[in-house]
């Protein structure tokens, strides 16, 4: 998942801090410009310099994917409608 890696020899998630900061970033102009669309969100982190784990632009789909997880960069793990705190660091607050 974007902004996390698997900690070597082990089954644990440890934040991935430059990754995190796309993270952060995204959630924060998300919060002050709640009217952008996805495609605009994806071309102002472009702009900014950011990029995708394989060093492409980012997307509205990889946008949406993010922002979908909201929950889990909150610290939060769900299954289903069960909803937990996660065993791995929150990236947002």
């Amino acid at each position: 998942m974007f902004g996390y890696r698997v900690k070597k020899g082990q089954k644990v998630l440890e934040v991935d801090t430059e990754k995190a900061v796309v993270v952060r970033r995204l959630f924060e102009l998300r919060h002050f410009f709640k009217h952008w669309s996805l495609t605009q969100l994806a071309e102002r982190l472009n702009r900014e310099g950011y990029c995708t784990e394989k060093g492409k632009l980012f997307t509205k789909v990889q946008v949406k994917r993010m922002l979908d997880r909201e929950n889990f960069y909150r610290g939060v793990y769900t299954y289903g409608q069960i909803q937990t705190i996660g065993k791995h660091p929150a990236i947002i607050l």
